[in-house]
Parts: structure tokens; C-alpha cells; sequence
């Protein structure tokens, strides 16, 4: 198994949530394949201008951001993207403010909140932490997607009531908690922004492994040729995996590239 290029989930793989940090044993194994020539990317519902500086200073050669939608490199430069179409971005808004709902979209420069920032659940964290405030909007206008589309939607509701609004949209829908959901253009998510960035790096699935750990990664894992899930992962991608190795907090990025032979 020849591995050029690795993969990782950031939330609750490379980023711990409970300590808001990067675990110091991950920069350093990562920084040492990194010195072998191996490339790595990162794969995330965020937008590739809200990582904060602890993930940036990673210096990862490629981001697959907004839950695949978009691609930069190491520049931020945008290499592909597909939009959210402005009708399904319509209807987003409608059922929110039917419902009252939660609803940001991720812009390629900002993120803009339509309403209630206080119903997306990761909203205040990120805020307040290295990221900061400035790729945030507030923007009760709600007009944006006018001028501009999104690349990728967060909605915050009950669960019930946002699965039947998906069963009515030409819209990928991912959950990453009780009550959010990432949004994506129809066939969009991780797994096919890999494919899109294996394409343009002229690399086979079998040059690939990836690390995860939530619902969200599933695609991701299955577009990958070797796939390893951290010891807190959750079943699902576990049952998916070659090799789980151990929890985020337990240097399970280090044990991993260990297992893969690469440090």
C-alpha cells in the first residue's frame, strides 16, 4: 500500500471539542508526513475561511470545504466549487421562517446568518474561538443569495420536520447533531469532493486513506481507499473502517499514521 495523500475530518478527529485545541501529538505527526512528501487535506462542512488559526497553521495543501462543495489549496485559492441553485435556496429560507428555524449560508467569503444565531448550536463557539468574528454576517435582510450564491447551508429544527423538508428538495442533506444539518447542492458531499480532488491531483482511490468520526464522514470513507475511525467515532463509520485506532484524546491521529507505517 502506497498512501500519497491523507484525509481528515477536523471536528472530533483532528480538532478536539472538549479541549478546543489540536492535540500536540497530531500537529507533530502530521508534521512528519508531511516531511516524508506525503500530502494532506482536510474535509469539513466548514468553510475553508473558518478553520481559525490552530487548524490553518497546519498548512494543509488542500481544503474540501462546505461539506464538499468547494476546494482550495494552500493559497485559499478555489480550485472548484458547485453552488446551492437560488429556488432551493428559497425554499431553505421559507421553511425557516415558517419555522422559526436556525439559518446560516456559507458565501465563498462569509458566512451569513439569516436568523436566529442562537439555534445554531456551534455558532457562539466558533465566534469566541480562534476563528473570530469576521467571516460572520449578520444579515436579518436575508437577501444575499440575490447577488451571490451559497455554497453550502446550516439549518437548525426539529429532526423530523427537516427530514421531510428533504425529502421535497434537490438538496443533499447531512446531520451532524440532534437538531443541524448541513446542506449541500444535490450529490454533494465529502466523498465527491474527494473524487473531485483525486481527479484534479491525477490520484486513484487506492493512493487515499482517510481518517473520521461522525455521520457526516461516511461519504468521505467510502470514497477513500484505506479509511481509519477514531476510538470515539461512532458505530456506523467504525463498522466502514480498516483499522479503528484511539480516541481523539488518546493520540489516535499519531496511532493511526503509525498503523499506516507512514511516521
Amino acid at each position: 500500500m502506497t498512501i500519497k495523500l491523507i484525509i481528515f475530518d477536523v471536528d472530533g478527529t483532528l480538532y478536539d471539542l472538549e479541549r478546543h485545541c489540536i492535540p500536540a501529538s497530531a500537529i507533530q505527526a502530521i508534521k512528519q508526513l508531511k516531511e516524508k512528501g506525503i500530502r494532506f487535506a482536510i474535509a469539513t462542512g466548514r468553510a475553508h475561511y473558518g478553520l481559525g488559526k490552530a487548524l490553518n497553521d497546519l498548512h494543509a495543501d488542500f481544503i474540501i470545504a462546505d461539506s464538499g462543495g468547494v476546494i482550495v489549496d494552500q493559497n485559499q485559492e478555489i480550485l472548484y466549487h458547485e453552488d446551492l441553485p437560488y429556488k432551493e435556496c428559497c425554499k431553505l429560507i421559507d421553511f425557516a421562517q415558517e419555522n422559526d428555524s436556525g439559518l446560516l449560508f456559507k458565501f465563498p467569503k462569509h458566512m451569513y446568518i439569516y436568523q436566529n444565531p442562537e439555534k445554531i448550536d456551534w455558532l457562539l463557539g466558533q465566534m469566541n474561538s480562534d476563528i473570530g468574528r469576521e467571516p460572520f454576517v449578520f444579515h436579518p435582510e436575508q437577501d444575499r443569495h440575490f447577488f451571490e450564491l451559497p455554497q453550502c447551508a446550516t439549518l437548525h429544527d426539529d429532526e423530523q420536520k427537516i427530514k421531510a423538508l428533504a425529502s421535497e428538495c434537490s438538496l443533499s442533506f447531512r446531520q451532524f447533531s440532534k437538531t443541524g444539518f448541513d446542506i449541500a447542492p444535490l450529490g454533494v458531499n465529502k466523498g465527491t469532493g474527494i473524487q473531485k480532488l483525486l481527479e484534479l491531483l491525477q490520484l486513484q482511490k487506492e493512493d487515499c486513506a482517510c481518517f473520521g468520526d461522525n455521520y457526516n464522514d461516511i461519504d468521505m470513507m467510502k470514497a477513500c481507499g484505506y479509511r481509519i475511525a477514531m476510538g470515539n467515532a461512532v458505530q456506523e463509520v467504525k463498522d466502514l473502517a480498516d483499522h479503528v485506532t484511539t480516541s481523539i484524546d488518546e493520540n489516535g491521529i499519531e496511532n493511526g499514521l503509525r498503523h499506516l507505517h507512514i511516521i
